[in-house]
């Protein structure tokens, strides 16, 4: 009998990780802390970082490993900062306190564009994989950023962000009275040129992917569709005591923030509204409305598929060349390409809650704005044969208005 005891408690935690059969790492508990406290703000959350080893014997990074440290990796500009007194009125007033130094320059013959970022909690700004701006609080009090930045368009956004935690490698902080409370993330974004006009702002456009997810109290709950990781019939749930709950951890590709890394098979970005994320009852945000609530382009708040358990997410978006006067449109999901990447040809799929003939025409640009096809007629079967390897963007035409995506030739 007591053989047999021993027996079952030598398995019980095997079997609890083979019911997960996805393709991340699974961890299980608290990590143990490695740095304390990397930032102090009055009022503000313990922003801690620890590791945990993996039952796989992978070490992982909680809540992620970030650059917050590292001297090389620009801080962004405060528009509004409670944690070192910063706090302006209007980006106007936020923009008029910097010199110039601020703008971190991509291209020496390029463009300023000022970015306007308010993340819950952390992010890590790329443009074609230069580091041009971090976050100044890593977890609390929640403030909101400028970046400025010289490039020349196209080029490409992409964004490392964190949900910070305080039950390091458990997603989950004191909160309402539970000490297992899961937190939850979301980022919006703006971006304007020289002369003030919107080029780029947060929405269902971007590619979202997450790399690490927390808490789970059980492995059966997660599943994943293609590179979709998803968690929404997991527990979001507070308890008293998680502490032994799991997570699942995922690398992120080495030049994930590059410019031609091939985003195309990531998930599109999940949007939310400021309810949810909630944000209505928070300065850094709801003093600049006029900037992340923009009347005529509003941003959105985007996030991978789960706003609470997913805690690293990285966001990518190009913006494309202004040569050749097409005007884009943001919904891009009026469209589907397939194959993508594709070596030879691709066809395009109207979605059906749209009109087939007022589907117009296809231009195909390459990431100079040069025209390389149109075709008016036969948009089910495209050749490619004579493209040369890279990025292009597909322009389809509908009801008088341009609608683009990415398209790699491989």
């Amino acid at each position: 009998m007591i053989k047999k005891i021993i027996f079952l408690l030598l398995i019980t935690p095997f079997c609890g990780y083979s019911q997960y059969s996805g393709t991340g790492s699974v961890s299980q508990g608290l990590a143990t802390t490695t740095q304390t406290n990397l930032y102090s703000c009055q009022g503000g959350r313990t922003t801690n970082v620890g590791v945990i080893v993996a039952t796989n014997g992978s070490s992982w990074t909680v809540p992620a490993s970030t650059n917050f440290t590292n001297t090389a990796f620009p801080f962004s500009s405060n528009l509004y900062n409670s944690c070192d007194g910063n706090m302006y009125a209007n980006a106007a007033a936020a923009i008029a306190a910097l010199n110039g130094s601020d703008i971190v320059t991509v291209d020496a013959d390029g463009e300023v564009i000022t970015a306007y970022i308010f993340a819950d909690n952390y992010f890590e700004m790329y443009i074609n994989g230069v580091e041009v701006g971090k976050d100044k609080v890593p977890y609390t009090q929640f403030n909101s950023s400028i970046v400025r930045f010289k490039v020349k368009r196209p080029f490409t956004i992409a964004m490392h962000l964190v949900d910070w935690e305080e039950n390091l490698g458990l997603g989950s902080e004191l909160n309402g009275g539970s000490a297992y409370h899961c937190g939850d993330g979301g980022m919006v974004a703006l971006f304007k040129d020289a002369s003030n006009n919107i080029i780029a702002k947060t929405d269902n456009s971007w590619k979202a992917q997450t790399f690490y997810t927390s808490p789970i109290a059980d492995l059966t709950c997660p599943t994943e569709n293609g590179t979709l990781r998803l968690s929404s019939n997991c527990s979001t749930a507070d308890v008293s005591n998680g502490s032994n709950f799991y997570a699942l951890h995922w690398e992120k590709p080495a030049n994930c923030f590059d410019y031609n890394f091939d985003d195309s098979s990531w998930p599109n970005a999940s949007v939310y509204t400021n309810a949810t994320v909630g944000v209505n009852n928070k300065p850094a945000y709801t003093n600049f409305t006029d900037i992340f609530d923009n009347v005529t382009n509003d941003a959105d708040f985007i996030w991978s598929t789960n706003l609470i358990l997913d805690n690293e997410v990285v966001v990518r978006y190009t913006v494309p060349s202004t040569t050749g006067m097409i005007q884009d449109g943001y919904s891009h999901d009026l469209f589907s390409i397939f194959p993508n990447p594709t070596s030879d040809e691709i066809h395009l799929s109207l979605n059906l809650q749209f009109e087939k003939n007022n589907f117009k025409e296809v231009i195909i640009v390459n990431m100079l704005g040069e025209k390389v096809l149109e075709c008016k007629n036969d948009f089910d079967k495209i050749s490619l044969l004579n493209f040369d390897k890279g990025v292009y963007m597909v322009k389809v035409k509908y009801d008088n208005k341009f609608y683009s995506q990415k398209l790699i030739v491989k």
